[in-house]
């Protein structure tokens, strides 16, 4: 089932409801600054648990965005902050890995700006500015879940060897892939395991967010 706007109940929803986006931020930045300093940073994936935890640092964030109580277009000014970011520390610091370090001495910071900082976000950026026009929480949290399991899915390391001039490998070596699957797969089956993803972001995209998140508030009957 697709999500509807919520019907309102004429209660302003259960006590907990309006910290829960300060309390998922206070989470997610805590557990952001624990995976900086705490995990490694790595192309490969030295354990388990180490995404795991980026994930729920993650999720945390997404929460906070969806349950941001104030949807008005003239807080538009808030998404300059996320731009201060990008341009004042992330891109400066990924260019820095092509031009300064020539020697490549350093491809596990490039990987960790590059897929950890930089790609969240705009994931993360694009949701706000959808939230901050009034978008809903459900459909927020659908833009951000999509956003991750594409570059999660494998299609980005297909493409990496289809429009870069570079010889296709017999075998494609892609941690967040091996871990599900315990090794290198083919070429062939990259593209098989691309495709299953379809199905589970069609049907978190047909979820009804929104209506179970109303419940779940208080806030719809």
């Amino acid at each position: 089932m697709v999500d509807g706007p919520p019907t309102e109940s004429g209660t302003n929803g259960r006590r907990w409801a309006p910290h829960l986006w300060w309390v998922a931020l206070a989470v997610g930045m805590a557990g952001a600054v624990f995976v900086w300093l705490g995990t490694d940073h790595s192309r490969e994936i030295a354990a388990a648990w180490q995404l795991g935890a980026k994930l729920l640092v993650f999720a945390c964030l997404c929460c906070a965005i969806a349950f941001f109580p104030w949807t008005s277009p003239r807080l538009h000014w808030l998404l300059y902050v996320p731009f201060v970011f990008f341009t004042g520390y992330v891109i400066p610091r990924i260019s820095y890995f092509y031009y300064g370090d020539t020697a490549r001495a350093q491809p596990d910071d490039f990987y960790t700006h590059l897929y950890l900082l930089l790609y969240p976000g705009i994931v993360l950026t694009v949701a706000a500015a959808y939230r901050l026009g009034g978008g809903s929480p459900g459909r927020c949290l659908k833009v951000m879940a999509t956003g991750i399991l594409i570059v999660f899915s494998g299609w980005l390391d297909l493409m990496w060897y289809t429009i870069n001039p570079v010889e296709r490998p017999e075998a494609i070596d892609a941690p967040h892939i091996n871990l599900f699957t315990g090794g290198p797969i083919s070429f062939g089956a990259t593209i098989v395991f691309a495709l299953a993803h379809l199905p589970i972001i069609v049907g978190i995209n047909l979820l009804p967010l929104d209506r179970w998140i109303g419940r779940l508030l208080g806030t719809v009957r």
